[in-house]
């Protein structure tokens, strides 16, 4: 660590607190749904009163929107910061690989609020679901303006429409949290898997790139 760089500091016991009530709110909406999930079954599951639980979420209907939030702002946010890091000006079949690839990872790593997301949404109440479905928007809107870059500098192959690339790629990773199922695969080969797919399908010859070797282990 460079001289003079900040050393971060642990989660404060509340907010690990905090943490852990919404990890096992996810996984039990995830198993059972939104419904037939307590506050009594996540505050047993914590291993803490159920009145103790108020000092961190005011209800079970916050409780749940933070949990959703959490799906769907999360990838968004892990997207976002992926192509970012890129710059403006990268090839924009680099970002729309970048958000696959963060995207995925998101799905590995957040698994519990990821499909707690598909479980429940149905199941909330209308207000929170309207909610969610705007941050679902906003994050569709970002994936395709990157779909717009490629149609812009002539990425398609001919005859593809842009509307056929974001159908892929909206059907993917909208329902990719129903049936992910790594089977020992990592993120990355995962994402490598998608993004070949698009390159061959959809994409200019000149965006069929081979995979590097380094992302084929």
């Amino acid at each position: 660590m460079a001289d003079g760089a900040a050393i971060p500091k642990p989660p404060s016991k509340s907010e690990a607190t905090r943490q852990s009530i919404l990890h096992a709110a996810a996984g039990l909406f995830r198993q059972q749904g939104y419904a037939a999930v307590s506050l009594r079954d996540i505050a047993e599951a914590v291993g803490m009163k159920t009145g103790s639980l108020y000092y961190h979420f005011s209800s079970k209907e916050s409780l749940v929107e933070e949990i959703l939030s959490l799906g769907t702002q999360g990838a968004f946010d892990a997207s976002r910061a992926a192509v970012e890091a890129l710059g403006a000006a990268a090839d924009p079949v680099d970002k729309l690989g970048a958000v696959v690839l963060a995207h995925t990872r998101f799905l590995h790593d957040e698994a519990d609020f990821a499909s707690a997301n598909l479980k429940i949404l149905q199941q909330v109440p209308p207000q929170i679901r309207e909610r969610h479905v705007r941050q679902d928007r906003a994050y569709g809107h970002f994936v395709a303006g990157i779909i717009d870059e490629i149609a812009a500098t002539q990425g398609l192959a001919p005859g593809i429409d842009p509307s056929v690339l974001r159908m892929l790629c909206f059907g993917a990773m909208n329902w990719s949290i129903s049936w992910y199922d790594p089977k020992g695969a990592s993120p990355t080969q995962i994402a490598d898997q998608l993004m070949t797919m698009v390159r061959r399908g959809v994409l200019a010859p000149s965006h069929e790139r081979p995979i590097p070797e380094s992302r084929r282990t």
